[in-house]
């Protein structure tokens, strides 16, 4: 089993930032230890339940495994709000420190219980919470003033370009730094790059000059963002050949 003693001093780092910065964007890249991270968090800072939202895969095969893989966390009881309404509302009435639940089933989960039973709220792969339009965030988004803590992970913040940031920002300071809306937003810091002039419908957008950088210079306080190249330390590659002789049977099946 790991230890604590086993964090990398940049995980060390992120778990002191959030000491100061109660609701923190962790933008770190496959690898780097983002789940670990954010429990350690959790565990030595949080009070209360923590409701963890993620894709349905990662919510079923990752934050349980993370728990029982680590010292300092195997203590954490760890419920999933998975599977059949019977199974999800029975999972509800479980006492627990962290409650999963897949992306697909928060919707159901406002309308199924009162979210202020969960103190903290951790949005993991938080790129998908990206369009304010999708029933999802709208849903969320009524809520998020009732949590003590919020965190947002994803190692993929800007798929399709630096608006995604709205969205996501959002759910950590409830607009205070990207503005209240998204049109705001755009307002401040994009223009139209695609457009029909004649309905005015803007069908994509582009940043005006130098706005990437303004709109790090304003989450920088709250977001921290790794690269695994500037943080991972992996011995030099050695590639290895296997030869392998198949016979025409399994060359068939094979191919």
């Amino acid at each position: 089993m790991l230890k604590r003693t086993n964090l990398h001093p940049y995980q060390l780092a992120v778990i002191e930032k959030a000491k100061a910065t109660p609701n923190l964007g962790l933008f770190m890249e496959p690898g780097l230890g983002k789940s670990v991270t954010a429990l350690t968090i959790a565990a030595e800072q949080f009070k209360g339940s923590t409701l963890v939202v993620a894709p349905k895969r990662v919510a079923d095969s990752v934050w349980d495994t993370e728990c029982a893989k680590w010292e300092h966390l195997c203590h954490l009881k760890v419920v999933k709000i998975m599977g059949s309404e019977k199974q999800r509302l029975a999972a509800l009435k479980e006492k627990a420190d962290i409650y999963i639940i897949n992306l697909e089933n928060i919707v159901w989960l406002t309308d199924a219980a009162d979210m202020l039973v969960f103190t903290n709220f951790i949005a993991d792969e938080s790129s998908r919470w990206k369009s304010p339009q999708t029933k999802r965030f709208k849903a969320l988004k009524k809520h998020l003033k009732g949590f003590s803590r919020r965190l947002i992970l994803t190692g993929t913040p800007t798929p399709q370009g630096i608006g995604d940031l709205w969205s996501q920002v959002g759910i950590l300071d409830l607009g205070e730094r990207l503005e209240t809306s998204l049109t705001r937003f755009r307002d401040k810091y994009m223009t139209p790059d695609q457009m029909n002039r004649h309905t005015r419908v803007v069908y994509s957008w582009k940043l005006k000059p130098k706005a990437d950088l303004q709109v790090q210079e304003k989450i920088s306080d709250i977001c921290m963002s790794l690269k695994a190249e500037d943080y991972l330390q992996l011995p030099t590659l050695s590639t290895i050949y296997h030869k392998i002789e198949l016979d025409k049977n399994v060359r068939a099946k094979y191919d």
